[in-house]
């Protein structure tokens, strides 16, 4: 069955010179603008009264540039040679860049639309195309508060021409917080890399902004959180779960919240919050939410040496539960990074990380391709903080959380595994042999 979606006219030029990325899947705005203006220069003028809409040199975050940036999904922090920074892909996944290279979806460059015969990657495109429209609206704040005259808080152009920060009446400031993807029907997951970093947030006092938008209201719930709880814990990612009102991390973390209008009756001004501002470094904490490296498959490659050297001591074969591996398979499947082959023929899938919350990062929990995997750490085991990550996923994603956990003694060196029991947040050692 044939099904026809259209799109945004951005993301339907972010697939089509998709194909010719690097094979590493990720994107800034300046290799989109490159790769645009080569490939599909005439898809690429989107109003009519600018002239140079379509030039690298654009303003800096107007034109082309401005477009991609509200239509990319944040996707993590990475270090490449000595440089840090944030890296980016089409959707939530690398379901929709792989689907059009593999021609599951066809494009009318046209009309704008995409065809395909999957239910699935239908329903993922109207997902994306909705995503990219909440993006696009709260990106344009300045027709919201044209549109409601009574609200609380005004643009301060003067200090941020281009930067969406805005002020009360007593000189409280709060900087708008970029929504970037929903995890789930109840679970909205926003980007705080414009709040983290550059010296803004010590200059002023700047509070977290965040927009929660409904089914049928992109503006529905605005909520505060206090600056010193995020210039303390530095989180790239915030979670906002419409049925709690909660905020967290995935380290677990809750974070305090109020409407609106309650924080103009409670956080500090712009002159608030100084010790944390003071002791606030950007440079510091980026070291902390980076990535390894750049390409995917390097980090899987240092992954399964960290794992061979120090789990395995370069010895393939051990015991757990009792049954034998008697060897190991690196998968290329898409899925977990190694398969386990067992004595008596059965497998086991296994993920390998280099620290337990990089398994949520990833959004490996979103895909059935992890489904009954085990996982391995280069972390230690502490407990509080696995039930802390994986908590806040379990009830809507149990099949996909590990029950299994490998990691290493840090004293002795010993193998050491564990099974967790999520219904009763239990966990017991698994005896692990040679």
């Amino acid at each position: 069955m044939k099904y026809e979606v259209e799109l945004p006219k951005i993301l339907c030029l972010m697939l089509i010179i998709s194909k010719f990325a690097k094979e590493e899947k990720y994107y800034n705005t300046n290799d989109l603008i490159k790769m645009a203006n080569k490939i599909k220069p005439e898809l690429i003028r989107l109003r009519k009264d600018k002239d140079d809409y379509k030039y690298f040199d654009d303003t800096n975050f107007g034109g082309l540039r401005g477009n991609f940036s509200t239509a990319l999904t944040l996707k993590g922090f990475i270090k490449k040679n000595n440089s840090y920074s944030p890296y980016y892909g089409i959707g939530k996944t690398d379901r929709l860049f792989n689907a059009y290279k593999n021609g599951t979806i066809i494009l009318d460059t046209h009309e704008y639309k995409a065809y395909t015969n999957n239910y699935e990657l239908k329903k993922l495109l109207e997902f994306e195309a909705r995503n990219l429209s909440i993006r696009e609206s709260q990106a344009h704040i300045k027709m919201f508060l044209k549109r409601n005259k009574n609200f609380p808080l005004v643009r301060d152009e003067a200090n941020f021409k281009k930067i969406c920060v805005l002020k009360s009446s007593n000189n409280q400031y709060f900087l708008r917080i970029l929504f970037n993807t929903f995890i789930s029907d109840k679970v909205a997951e926003f980007n705080m890399y414009n709040y983290l970093s550059g010296p803004k947030v010590k200059q002023f006092n700047m509070h977290a902004l965040f927009v929660v938008p409904s089914d049928d209201d992109i503006w529905s719930e605005f909520y505060v959180i206090d600056s010193k709880e995020i210039l303390s814990k530095g989180p790239l990612f915030l979670y906002f779960d419409k049925e709690t009102k909660k905020f967290y991390d995935v380290n677990g973390n809750i974070y305090p919240s109020y409407s609106l209008e309650e924080s103009l009756d409670i956080v500090s001004d712009e002159n608030g919050n100084i010790q944390e501002r003071l002791n606030y470094d950007w440079n510091e904490l980026r070291k902390n939410i980076v990535e390894d490296t750049v390409e995917r498959s390097t980090v899987e490659q240092d992954e399964f040496s960290v794992f061979l050297n120090d789990y395995l001591k370069w010895k393939k074969e051990f015991t757990i539960y009792g049954k034998k591996v008697v060897n190991l398979i690196v998968s290329s499947s898409g899925g977990a990074d190694v398969i386990l082959k067992f004595a008596g023929g059965t497998t086991q899938k296994l993920e390998l990380e280099h620290k337990w919350n990089n398994y949520i990062l990833h959004q490996h929990y979103m895909s059935s391709a992890w489904k009954n995997a085990w996982l391995y750490a280069e972390e230690e085991w502490n407990f509080e903080k696995v039930k802390q990550v994986f908590s806040p996923y379990v009830s809507e994603y149990i099949d996909n959380i590990p029950k299994v956990f490998l990691c290493t003694d840090k004293n002795d060196g010993h193998k050491k595994a564990y099974e967790v029991n999520w219904s009763d947040l239990t966990y017991k050692e698994i005896e692990v042999g040679e």
